[in-house]
């Protein structure tokens, strides 16, 4: 059996778990290691713990704050407001808000700094004439567990150079840790701005949604990720509603679960193997659920929150119809039909989303037990119709939530 040394390559799958005063939070990341090119990017106990590993071992270690990825209080510093000057077409749309991040570039004459730097910056103190912006790694800031698995180990034949890839700063330095609150302070995501909540199209959505489209909205790997999420943190028994359904659904149904769709596109319901009912709603026209009080274990929002316009009035709805303890879900990735989007969420980093849903979920109240779930670098699926156009699958965010 191969062993990880300069002669093979190797697929490794890390999972990286912090926890915030928000609560639980886990990044998985798919790496395609060259030890030959990459060990020395590794630090130490990383490169000491994949050394000489074989196919399907798996390994666990524990970092402190700043240890994995390095943290400095000398990186948190004081800049004019005049300094934030993003580039157009920004300029005129954006002002920092608290515990919002903004690409580095966008504060000018800070040293060796670039107009192009997209390094993610938090705004986390703003005076009359000055803002404090945090620019260290969002996640260096806490302790990490991590744990590792080696899919497969192959042999190669040669070394023809190639690009070197520091797999710890792909897979944490742009975005774990951007979902949490800094030091409890609330997100300025301008939630009781109305125009966050507009868009390209304000036309009715039934007409949107009239026309059925008989496909899936995430690739299959996708599909397969958030399936395998809800394996572990849904109800093994009970009755879910699958909330802003469609053609496909994501839940890993068994004989012990009653599964109800609420969705928009009759024809795109009635093909849907998974759902034992449905019912045809508009929630942005009416966030009223035709439910019971307490009537559901758990309540999932595949792919749907970005189009949300009234997410407050519809989040009461859910705390009404979900038991105590009952669980409620949020999951996205990074496709969506922009004319139908949220103006705040296509401002927004990826893992900012995540953010805006918990923002969401602490301000309406009622909740407790957050996490947050991310998954992200595993390859496109041959099969899919994008495979070619880029080589990744598509990334997957979840927030989980109960009901206190």
């Amino acid at each position: 059996m191969e062993k990880i040394n300069e002669r093979t390559r190797a697929e490794v799958l890390f999972k990286f778990k912090w926890a915030s005063e928000i609560g639980e939070h886990e990044e998985t990341y798919y790496c395609r290691i060259n030890p030959w090119r990459d060990m020395d990017l590794f630090p130490p106990k990383m490169k000491t713990l994949l050394w000489e590993k074989t196919e399907g071992e798996k390994f666990t270690a524990s970092f402190k704050k700043g240890e994995l990825i390095p943290f400095s209080e000398k990186n948190i510093i004081e800049v004019q407001k005049i300094q934030f000057l993003p580039q157009k077409p920004y300029r005129a749309s954006l002002t920092p808000r608290l515990g919002r991040f903004y690409p580095l570039g966008f504060f000018i004459g800070l040293e060796g700094v670039f107009p192009e730097n997209f390094k993610p910056a938090r705004v986390v103190g703003i005076q009359e004439k000055t803002l404090l912006i945090d620019t260290n790694v969002p996640i260096a800031a806490y302790d990490i567990e991590m744990e590792g698995e080696i899919l497969s180990v192959t042999k190669k034949s040669a070394d023809i150079g190639g690009e070197c890839r520091d797999w710890c700063a792909i897979s944490l330095e742009n975005g774990p840790g951007m979902q949490i609150r800094y030091n409890g302070l609330e997100t300025d995501f301008e939630l009781e701005n109305p125009e966050s909540f507009t868009r390209q199209d304000e036309g009715d959505d039934t007409d949107f949604y009239s026309e059925p489209r008989i496909t899936t909205h995430i690739d299959s790997k996708c599909h397969e990720n958030l399936m395998e999420v809800y394996d572990r943190i849904l109800p093994k028994e009970g009755k879910i509603l699958d909330l802003m359904s469609s053609f496909q659904s994501h839940i890993p149904k068994n004989e012990k679960h009653t599964i109800v769709g609420l969705g928009l596109n009759i024809e795109e319901m009635e093909q849907n193997k998974t759902l034992d009912s449905f019912v045809i709603a508009d929630l942005n026209k009416n966030p009223q659920l035709p439910f019971g009080e307490e009537e559901f274990d758990a309540v999932v929002c595949d792919l749907s929150i970005e189009y949300v316009t009234k997410p407050f009035e519809l989040l009461g709805e859910i705390k009404r119809i979900l038991k105590t303890n009952g669980v409620f879900t949020v999951s996205f990735s990074n496709r969506y039909f922009p004319t139908k989007v949220i103006k705040l969420w296509i401002d927004l980093h990826e893992f900012e989303r995540m953010g805006y849903v918990l923002e969401l979920l602490l301000r309406s109240g009622g909740f407790k037990n957050f996490k947050t779930f991310s998954m992200r670098g595993f390859r496109r699926p041959y099969d899919d119709k994008y495979f070619g156009c880029t080589l990744f699958s598509d990334p997957l965010y979840v927030v989980y939530a109960q009901k206190a």
